[in-house]
This record gives structure tokens, sequence and C-alpha cells, in this order.
């Protein structure tokens, strides 16, 4: 058996057994029928395992060993799980563990309550899982070995996922690979994807589960291969990529059907459900999907029959049959009963909600709905990182517009608007509240992060050098081998993990409360009688925009998807950014069929009349929107900029709480920086503009003086800090976007985004005069959209600005100069920053040089106070 000849293994055991018992030996013919069993299940033959195990145990029992019959009782509870008898199962393990312990017999207690936790956890009762492997995990950690404690911290991080506490699950992967050190197995490789695919960060899922699937290649761990194949379907499947994730899916299905593990091949025809049913094949969804639920209710797998019940009951809901899927909803509900699953709960709550919003029930479908909520609150509010929050909501957002459009059917306006806020400036709000600790690891540099500083530095030396394009644009065009790509944005990945999981474990960061929205009343009140907000939400099904004036409010269904708006702004953004003669008119009709979308529907109820100034608070894809190139219908079509000054804010509860900081006193510095002088001549000519205008008032660096040690030392005092250089937009990895200064005395001279976040001053305008500064994340910078908070704009307000003054695409070079130029004569004029940008803006326009909207639309001003 040991070589591998299982067969010829077990026929020898046999004839072994039937010696011993002519002769009488209990002890001898128990050890030999055990090891039948365990062949057995290796060779698939589970009746024969069991007839084995309890052959075993008969002859311990009739010889008075207990131990081995703990044992014999153990491999019997293994058996009965495999098969889906988790009440036999449970009994089973319960009586061995009963003995162990009463032998004193801590280790084998500690794999006795390994067991348990996962019948636990299979059976969906998690808060049970938690504590019993808790207890198993204790004894490891006190007895070792290593290797079993590692196993039981990555079953208690499924269990603590499965419950919705994420930043649990993190924890005890930690703990597992603190333990293995550079040994990471298959496993650990595999949980690390799991918890990733819960954040919704693909990419880093589908490394995980393919470097799994490869380590368990190599050690023949078929079902842990079997499992990571599984999790690259699931990650194709999220990503919405369905002729390549039902294939991978089967794969996984095969492979389990084969093993006979029933439990894994019913949860992955629940994927396969989904999967087909969002492909449009509605009768195999069905089928599938019945066989899913069927296993599933034999095994008593409460949360996996619960989501199958909700797959079943979105097919009903499709199918217009709105009281089925809400019988079926119901029951989904009712199978998780009082016990925490929040992944599946807020699912169905939503899932029933749209069920009663399709025949009116709107009093009952915004219950839900606002229960759907609470479950997805539940587990970010157990993430500290922001940034974790932001991914893990990315893709649950619709249910907060679902509820703002309920709400507003309802006619219940505040509790819209106030479900827009709960979605859109939560984030930010947190990272407000937290202070200089959000910016702060709280500890001193470790070893690791040094050396993934250098790493990163060393990459981006090498992508870096020789890449000076020769082009006019403020943004460096870097052109480098896949590889190092490939390799600075892994590094990029490990350091911003590191940065977080530093932040996580400072208990003053931790230990600080969340911020709560604002009421409407407040922002209305703080709005001024000229001033209009107009805050939008966008859903996949529609967008709804709020606009709040100091008198009144109204919040209105504008019919149009993400998808249209997506596809709208970024064939709009395609001619925008470009000043050639092809993109001259072609951005004209996308900006008109946006102006209808966005704003012509806001002006038809009359609230705009009297007003002059926009606040304006977007939302994903809105974020990368020039509003004010928006064209109004008809021969003489003015863009928005014509008629109203425009300001954008993060979102009405943000805008109030920066508005909230105090007041910084005067300060008469203006401090400008042209460290790119010599690629960048308008940039050296912007600066020294800015001295003309300031006089005495202005501090002027160019060239290697204008380095990231001279802006750290000197920024605190300016009243206004103007950048001039190139902008990087880091699409992969947002935290690493930056704004090149000088190098040197220690600095690398890219000033990124984490270290933004961790800057202290208070200049009353902050202007990013480089490439794509105002863009920081959501679908057109490749990264989930939840991240609206995550760019420098953002960071700069959070560490003080109270205006920044940022670009939306590459801005040409000696244009920029001038108009910079004019809008610091402007401002030094005494306009506000506002009123100034406007009125430049207004200026270019009418320039028949820089009339196209290249020139001029694609500066927006963020405002803090």
């Amino acid at each position: 058996a040991d070589r591998g000849d299982l067969r010829q293994g077990a026929e020898l055991y046999r004839r072994a057994s039937e010696n011993r018992q002519r002769t009488g030996d209990l002890r001898g013919l128990a050890a030999d029928q055990n090891n039948l069993g365990l062949i057995a299940e290796q060779l698939g033959d589970i009746p024969g395992a069991r007839r084995a195990y309890e052959a075993a145990l008969a002859a311990n029992r009739a010889a008075g060993r207990p131990a081995p019959a703990a044992t014999n009782l153990e491999n019997l509870g293994n058996v009965a799980s495999s098969t889906g008898d988790y009440a036999t199962a449970s009994q089973l393990y319960r009586e061995a563990l009963s003995i162990y312990r009463e032998l004193g017999d801590q280790l084998d207690a500690a794999s006795v309550l390994h067991n348990l936790g996962l019948l636990s956890l299979q059976r969906g009762d998690y808060p049970n899982a938690v504590t019993t492997l808790l207890e198993a995990a204790s004894i490891y950690r006190r007895l070792g070995p290593p290797a079993e404690e590692i196993a039981v911290r990555r079953s208690l991080a499924n269990a603590r996922a499965a419950a919705g506490d994420l930043q649990g699950a993190r924890t005890e992967l930690q703990r597992a690979e603190r333990i293995a050190g550079a040994d990471v197995s298959a496993g650990l490789a595999l949980a690390r994807g799991d918890l990733a695919l819960q954040f919704n960060r693909l990419s880093e899922a589908e490394r995980q589960f393919a470097r799994a699937k490869y380590l368990a290649e190599r050690t023949g761990d078929g079902e842990t291969r079997t499992a990571a194949q599984q999790g690259l379907g699931t990650v194709l499947l999220t990503r919405e990529d369905y002729a390549a994730a039902l294939p991978a899916l089967a794969l996984s299905l095969q492979a389990q059907q084969t093993a006979g593990d029933r439990r894994g091949a019913a949860l992955t025809r629940l994927l396969i459900g989904y999967g087909r049913q969002e492909s449009g094949d509605t009768a195999g969804a069905r089928r599938v999907l019945a066989q899913a639920l069927d296993t599933l209710r034999q095994l008593g797998d409460a949360g996996a029959e619960a989501a199958t019940l909700g797959a079943i009951a979105d097919l009903e809901t499709r199918a217009g049959r709105p009281l089925t899927a809400e019988s079926l909803y119901q029951r989904g509900l009712a199978r998780l009963g009082t016990k925490p699953a929040p992944a599946i709960a807020w699912q169905l709550h939503a899932g029933l909600a749209r069920a009663l919003r399709s025949r009116g029930a709107l009093a009952d479908a915004a219950r839900e709905l606002r229960a759907s909520t609470a479950e997805i609150e539940r587990v970010a509010q157990g993430l500290p990182a922001e940034e974790r929050r932001a991914t893990f909501l990315a893709d649950k957002w619709d249910v907060y517009v679902e509820l703002a459009l309920v709400e507003r059917a309802r006619g219940e306006t505040q509790a819209a608007f106030e479900a827009s806020e709960q979605l859109r400036a939560r984030q930010f709000l947190d990272v407000l509240a937290r202070g200089r600790i959000a910016g702060d690891t709280g500890a001193d540099p470790t070893d690791r992060e040094q050396d993934l500083r250098r790493r990163i530095d060393e990459l981006t030396r090498q992508i870096e050098t020789g890449t000076d394009s020769g082009s006019a644009l403020r943004g460096p065009a870097l052109q480098a081998a896949a590889t190092a790509r490939e390799a600075l944005a892994q590094a990029q990945d490990e350091y911003g993990e590191l940065l977080l999981e530093l932040r996580e474990s400072n208990p003053a960061y931790a230990a600080l409360i969340r911020a709560e929205t604002a009421p409407l009343r407040d922002v209305m009140t703080a709005l001024t009688r000229e001033e209009a907000l107009l805050e939008y939400l966008v859903g996949d099904s529609t967008t709804i925009v709020f606009i709040v004036t100091r008198d009144s409010v109204a919040a209105l269904d504008l019919n149009v998807s993400r998808a249209t708006l997506y596809a709208l702004i970024d064939f709009a953004r395609g001619t925008l950014a470009s000043k050639s003669e092809a993109a001259r008119s072609a951005w004209r009709a996308p900006m008109r069929r946006l102006f209808q979308h966005l704003i012509a529907p806001v002006q038809a109820t009359g609230m705009l009349v009297g007003k002059r100034r926009l606040l304006i608070a977007p939302h994903v894809e809105l974020h990368y929107l020039p509003f004010a190139a928006l064209l109004e219908p008809g021969a003489d079509a003015r863009p928005l900029i014509e008629r109203f000054v425009l300001e954008y804010v993060p979102s009405g509860s943000v805008w109030l709480r920066l508005r909230a900081r105090a007041t910084p006193e005067h300060r008469a510095g203006v401090l400008g920086l042209a460290p790119r002088a010599a690629a960048l001549p308008g940039s050296r000519a912007e600066v020294l503009a800015i001295g003309r205008i300031y006089g005495d008032r202005a501090r002027v660096l160019v060239g290697p003086t204008a380095s990231e040690r001279a802006f750290r030392s000197l920024a605190a005092d300016q009243d206004i800090i103007h950048l001039a250089t190139y902008g990087v937009l880091n699409k992969h990895n947002p935290l690493f976007s930056f704004v090149e200064l000088g190098a040197g005395g220690g600095e690398d001279g890219r000033l990124e985004v984490h270290e933004v976040f961790g800057l202290s001053f208070r200049p009353r305008l902050l202007v990013l005069s480089a490439c794509q500064t105002g863009v920081g994340a959501g679908t057109v910078a490749d990264v989930p959209a939840g991240d609206d908070w995550v760019g420098l704009v953002q960071g700069f307000l959070f560490a003080g600005a109270s205006n920044v003054l940022a670009t939306l695409w590459p801005v040409e070079d000696r244009t920029t100069a001038q108009f910079m130029a004019r809008f610091y004569t402007e401002l030094s004029a005494g306009r506000s920053e506002a009123d100034a940008l406007a009125e430049v803006q207004r200026a270019a326009l009418r320039d028949p040089r820089t009339g196209h909207p290249f020139y001029w639309a694609g500066f927006s001003l963020v405002r803090g106070w």
C-alpha cells in the first residue's frame, strides 16, 4: 500500500484480518481493519471503508481500547461527512471528542475539533464553526505541530469570511503565513485567493488561484487543484466572461464528480447556474440549479441552499413571476435563520425588494433594501482600512441606487439622498475622521518596507530610462518591457498591502469610530442663494440626480444606464483629449447627448433659475466627464461653462466636513515648482509668470531645486502651491499615481498618492498642472469604481488643501502655461478660484486658437470650502 499498490495492500490486510480473527487477536484485527478502511477511502469505496472502520471499532471496544476506538469513530465521522450525512458525522465526532478529553489527549481532541468546525462550516453554522476552530487552534498553538495550526487557521479564515468578518479572516491568514514562513502551501494560496475574491480584488484572486493550482499539481493534491480551478472559473464569472467561465467551471465539476465530492459539485453547479443565467441560457440554468438545490438540501448546507434558492428566484423575477420569486427569496432567508451569512443575506434581501417593487409594494421593498444595506454595512464596518471597504463595496452600490429610487418613488426625498450619501460619502468621511493616522503606519519602516521601496525605485528607474518621448504633453510615455511593468505592479501591490497591514495593526487607528453622513437640511443651509448642488448616483439600470438648493430639494430619475453613460463618456473623452483635426467637431454630438441626459432634466424643474454656481458631485464614470463642455441643444449651442461657474465636490457630506475644518490663517506665500523645465519649457514660463504676478510673495523653484524635499520643507507655510510637472496615472494601482518632483536628499522625487495622504498642510489652493492629475479611480482608470476617493485630488484635500485644481487628460505644455498665467492674473485681482477658472475657460473658448475643449475643459476645480 505504501508503494501505491492499494489493491494488493488491501488483499494482504484482508488475509491478515482473517488470521487474527481466528486467533482472537483483537488488537491486530482492529489495526488491520482500520488500514483497510483507509485504503478503501483512497480507492473511493465508501461503503467498504465504513464496514472496515465499524469492524475496527467493534474490535477495539471488545478489547477495551478507548483511544484506538476514538480514532475509528473519527474515521467513521469523516466517511459520514464525505457522503453528506452531517448529523451522523456530528454524533461520531462528538463521541470521539468525549473519549479524547476523558483520556487527556489534547492533540487528538484538536483534530476532532477541526473536523467539527469544518462540519459546522459546511452546514452554514458559521459562529459555531469559528468557536470550535478557535479551540483547536489554541491547542495546536501550544502543543504543535505547526502544520496543523496552519490548516486550522485556513479553516478559520473561511469561517470568519462566511460570517462576514473579512478583517478577522485576513488576520487568520496572516497568522498562518507567519507560521509557514517562506513555505507557502497550495492551501494557503487558495485561501488567499478566496479572500481576495471577497474583496473584489480580482487580479490578486486570479494570481493566488493560479499559484494554488500550480503548487497543488506539484504535490499531487487533487482536492486543492480542483478548488483552485473552481476559483479561476469564479474570477472569470465575476468579470462577466461567461464564454470562458463556463468551460473552466465544467472542468471543476467533472473532477468533483469523479472524486465523489457532492458538496463541491453542488457549489460548482450553483456557479454554473449563475453563468448560464447571465449568458441567456435560462433552461440550462434552471436544470443545473435544481440539481444543486436537491444536493444541498440533502447535505443540510443552509447557506449554499439559501444562495441557490436566491438564484432560482432571480430566474423567476426575470420571467415576470414576482410572487413566485418572493416565495423563494423568503424561503432562502428563512433557511438562513438568525445565523450570520451577510454575503448571501444581502443578495436575498435585495432580490426580494426587486420582486416587491415590481408589483408596487414600495414600503416593503424599502424595508428589504435597508436590510440588504445593513448586511453590507455590517461587513464593511469591520474593515478598518478604507481601501478595503471601497473595493468590498465596488460591486454592491446598485443596492443603494435601488433604495434611493424606491424612497424617491415613495416621496421620501430625504431618505433617498441619505442612501446616496451612505454609499458615496462614507469612505472619504472615514478617511477624514481618522486624521493624520490615515497616512501614518504608526511604526518605523520595516526591513520588508525598505526592501519593497528600493525594488519599486529600481524598477521605476528601469522603466523610465530613455523614455523621453519628446512630446509636449505633461506625462512621460512609459515604454517598458511587459515583464518590468508586471514586476513593478506586483511590487506596488505588495507595498500597498504592507502599508494597509501596518495601519490596521496600529491600535490608535483601529480604535477610531466612523464618521456619519450629514443630514440633508445641513447641506441645504450651507448653500448660498446663487448655488445649487447636483449630486449624481449612477446604477446599472438608471441614474439619479439630487438637486439641492437652499430652499428646496428634488430627486430625478434620469432614465440613463451606467453602460450608456460609460459609452458616451469614453467616446467623448477620446475626442476631447485630442486637438487633432478629426476631433475638431466629433466631440459635439456626445456632449450634446450627455447634456440632454444629465442637465436638461434638471433645468426643466426650474430649480436652476437664478443660480450662477453649480456644485457637482459626480459618481463613477462621471468623475471623468468635463461638465464645463456639456453642450446645450440648438443652433447656438453654448457649453455649460458659459452659463454657470462650476465646482466639484466629493459629496454633500464630504463638502460639509471639509468646510468645517478651521479656516487657515491668511498666508502670503505662493510656491511654484517646475522640476522638469528642460523637457517642459512651458512649465518654466508658467512658474516664472506666477513669480511676476505675485512678486515678493512668490517663491519659484525651477529644475533640480524644485525637489520633493523642498516641497516637503516649504509647503506648510504657503497660501498657494503650484506644481508644473509630469503627472503619471497608475491605472493598476491608484495609490501609486504621482506628480514628479526633483529627487535627492533621501527622496525619490515621486510624490505618490499614498504619501500625499500623510501630508499635513493648509494651502488655500493647490494646483496640479500636469497630466491626468484629476483622475484617480473608476472604470476609466481600470480599477474598482468604489475607489472614488483614491487619487491625488482626494489626497491633497485630505492633507488640508482647501481647493485643488487638477486635469482630466494629458495637457499641452505651452498652452497650459498661457492658461495658468491668465488664471493667476484673475486670481490675484481678487476673484475666487472658481470664478477665475471660469473666466479663463470662457476666454479660451472665445479664442479661435484655443476654442477646442482640449485646451480648457480638462481643468477642474474641486472645492473643499
